[in-house]
C-alpha cells in the first residue's frame, strides 16, 4: 500500500499562512492578492504550455484541406486513429518506465506536475489569506480596537457563552472574588454613539450573591474597561466590569432547557462523594465551579488539569472506542495489546 501526499503541500501551505496571519492579520490582503496572482500565473502557464503538444499531434500531421466531403471525414477518421494511436503508445511508455520506438516522452509533463502543486498550494494559501482578511474586521472592529486601546470606560451588551468560573487573584493564592466567562460583544456605547458589534471577549466582573450567575445565551448590560489580548487569541479584548450587570434578556429557549439539564447535572454530580464528583462536571460539560483551589492545584502538579478542558463528546467518543477495544478479544489482540490504545488515550 502506497503513501499518497500529493495533498500534503498544499495542506502545509495553507497551515504555514494559517499561522502566520492569525498573528499578524493586517497584511492579510497582500498576501492573498499575491498568492491569488501567483496561482493564476502558473495556470496560465501551464494552460499555454500544453497547447502546442495538441496542435503538434492533431495539427502538424493533419492533411491539406480538401474539397470533397467525403476525403474531408477521410481526413478527419485518419487524424482521430493516428491521435490515439500516439496517445495509446505514450501511455504505455508511462507505465514501462520507458519510451517506445517512434514516441518520446514530453520534456515539459516534470514541469506540468511541479508546476500543478505550485498552483494547488498558491490557492489554498491564498483561500486561507482571504478567509483571514475578511473576518479579521468582524473579530475587531475599529471601534473595539480604539476602546481597548484607550483604556476608556464604555457601556457593552454581551452574550455569555460559558459557565461563569472563580477567577484567580493576580496577586498571590486564590481567588479575586470575581467571576470570568467568555461572551460576544453585541453592542458598544461610547461618548453617546451606539455600534454593532460581533467580538468575542472574557468578561471578568465581580461575583454574583447566593450563586445566581448569568447562564449561557443571557444577555447582559455591563459598564467597564476593554484591554487588548495578544494577536492569535480566542478572545480579542478583556473586559473588567465595573458595575453589576444587569440582565438585558434572558436566554431563548432552545438554550433555557439545556441550562436547567447543566444545572441538574452538576448538582447531581457534586452529591457524589469525593473530588470525582468534583470534577465530573468539568470533565463532562466544562462546568469547573466545584473544582476547590486545592483540587485544582493538586491537577496541576499531577499533570491532570487537561481532563477538564476535554468536552463531553470528546470524553463519549473515546470512551466508547476504548470500551469496544478492551471488550474485543475476538480481534486477535493480546490484553496488552488491546491496554495500549486505552492508555495512549489519557496522555
Amino acid at each position: 500500500m502506497s503513501l499518497d501526499l500529493r495533498l500534503a503541500l498544499p495542506a502545509v501551505a495553507a497551515w504555514l499562512t494559517a499561522g502566520l496571519l492569525i498573528g499578524a492579520p493586517e497584511g492579510a490582503w497582500s498576501i492573498a492578492l499575491v498568492l491569488w496572482a501567483a496561482a493564476g500565473v502558473t495556470a496560465c502557464i501551464l494552460v499555454r504550455q500544453r497547447m502546442p503538444a495538441h496542435s503538434v499531434v492533431l495539427g502538424a500531421d493533419a492533411p491539406q484541406p480538401v474539397r470533397s466531403a467525403t476525403d474531408r471525414a477521410s481526413a478527419v477518421l485518419a487524424s482521430g486513429r493516428e491521435a490515439r494511436r500516439v496517445v495509446e503508445q505514450n501511455a504505455a511508455s508511462r507505465r514501462r518506465g520507458r519510451t517506445t520506438p517512434g514516441t518520446s516522452e514530453r520534456p515539459g509533463d516534470r514541469w506540468q506536475t511541479l508546476g500543478g502543486s505550485i498552483v494547488l498550494c498558491c490557492a489554498a494559501a491564498a483561500l486561507v489569506a482571504t478567509a483571514v482578511g475578511v473576518w479579521a474586521p468582524v473579530r475587531l472592529p475599529p471601534e473595539v480596537r480604539a476602546a481597548a486601546e484607550s483604556h476608556a470606560t464604555l457601556t457593552v451588551t454581551v452574550t455569555v457563552w460559558s459557565v461563569p468560573v472563580p477567577a484567580k487573584a493576580f496577586i498571590g493564592g486564590g481567588t479575586s472574588g470575581r467571576v470570568r466567562y467568555r461572551a460576544t460583544l453585541t453592542q458598544l456605547d461610547l461618548r453617546g454613539e451606539s455600534t454593532r458589534v460581533s467580538t468575542p471577549v472574557v468578561v471578568f466582573a465581580e461575583a454574583a450573591g447566593g450563586g445566581d450567575e448569568p447562564e449561557i445565551g443571557t444577555s447582559l448590560r455591563l459598564r467597564g474597561t476593554l484591554r487588548p489580548t495578544d494577536p492569535g487569541d480566542a478572545a480579542v479584548a478583556l473586559l473588567f466590569a465595573t458595575d453589576p450587570a444587569q440582565v438585558a434578556e434572558s436566554p431563548p429557549w432552545w438554550l433555557q432547557w439545556a441550562n436547567e439539564l447543566r444545572a441538574r447535572f452538576a448538582a447531581a454530580a457534586t452529591s457524589l462523594p469525593g473530588d470525582g464528583g468534583d470534577l465530573l462536571p468539568g470533565l463532562a460539560i466544562g462546568d469547573t465551579s466545584a473544582v476547590s483551589p486545592d483540587l485544582d492545584q493538586a491537577m496541576k502538579t499531577s499533570s491532570l488539569s487537561h481532563l477538564t478542558a476535554v468536552s463531553g463528546d470528546t470524553v463519549v467518543s473515546r470512551g466508547g472506542l476504548e470500551r469496544k477495544i478492551f471488550q474485543a478479544p475476538s480481534c486477535g489482540w493480546s490484553f496488552p495489546s488491546r491496554m495500549k490504545p486505552c492508555l495512549d488515550q489519557l496522555h
